[in-house]
């Protein structure tokens, strides 16, 4: 204990405890509410494709699928793999129901460790859910446009944030939207900007599939994933930026 609000009426778990020695004399009393549950958490364990969060998922791949690889934190076969175009997931439609629809607010993020950049004016897509044939769908990226960006894509409406994200190691991105015409964009638990969309809008997502690695599947555009990738959520609401950096710092938020 540092300070008299040290002691607190309750016990705490394990991670929670973790949390406050990692802020020191800041760990917050906010510690003692539930951790947010995603509805997806999609973090490969072992190979597994099951979703820890309340969504179900049937995941399968039309030409490829990906390799298993080292994951974020180390663990064998805790992560996948993406080396040619048409390495991807997808969820049997209308599985992604569930998730945060039309403009409702929701975050989305996931670790990366690309081995390539996307070509100018092209994306590489993380994981994405919603319909793609009338591109209603949210999208979490990397793009390139007068520069690397991190993005949040809703095809025909899109906010992107400049960004370079380094290659071949691991990085967090989250991208909070809480309605309106921004995205907040966050790289390792920091803050980037708060980008606005640009295109046609306002951002409709609509019901269609999760796909891991693509926009569209066989035959679509080549917006293919190249690189790893670990632990993939989905939030129905706009986490703010304490509780991404705990996400970063933790694996939970509160």
């Amino acid at each position: 204990m540092e300070n008299t609000n040290d002691a607190y009426s309750r016990e705490y778990t394990e991670t929670q405890i973790l949390s406050c020695l990692l802020q020191g004399p800041y760990c917050p009393r906010s510690l003692s509410s539930i951790p947010i549950q995603p509805l997806v958490q999609l973090d490969f364990t072992n190979g597994s494709l099951v979703n820890s969060g309340p969504v179900v998922f049937n995941f399968s791949s039309q030409e490829w699928a990906p390799n298993l690889t080292t994951g974020k934190d180390g663990d064998a076969n805790g992560g996948l793999n993406f080396n040619t175009n048409n390495r991807y997931y997808s969820s049997a439609a209308g599985q992604d129901a569930s998730l945060p629809l039309g403009s409702s607010p929701r975050t989305l993020c996931a670790w990366i460790k690309p081995s390539q950049l996307p070509a100018n004016n092209s994306h590489q897509l993380v994981f994405r859910y919603g319909n793609t044939t009338t591109a209603n769908a949210s999208v979490l990226a990397l793009s390139t446009s007068s520069g690397n960006k991190v993005s949040f894509l809703g095809f025909g409406y899109d906010a992107l944030a400049d960004y370079t994200i380094s290659l071949n190691i691991w990085s967090h991105i989250c991208s909070s939207y809480s309605g309106g015409n921004t995205v907040s964009i966050y790289v390792n638990g920091n803050y980037i900007a708060s980008p606005a969309f640009t295109g046609s809008g306002p951002l409709n997502t609509t019901s269609g599939a999760f796909v891991i690695g693509t926009w569209t599947g066989s035959g679509g555009l080549a917006y293919y994933w190249w690189g790893d990738s670990d632990d993939m959520r989905v939030y129905d609401i706009a986490l703010n930026a304490v509780q991404i950096a705990q996400i970063y710092r933790l694996g939970v938020a509160y």
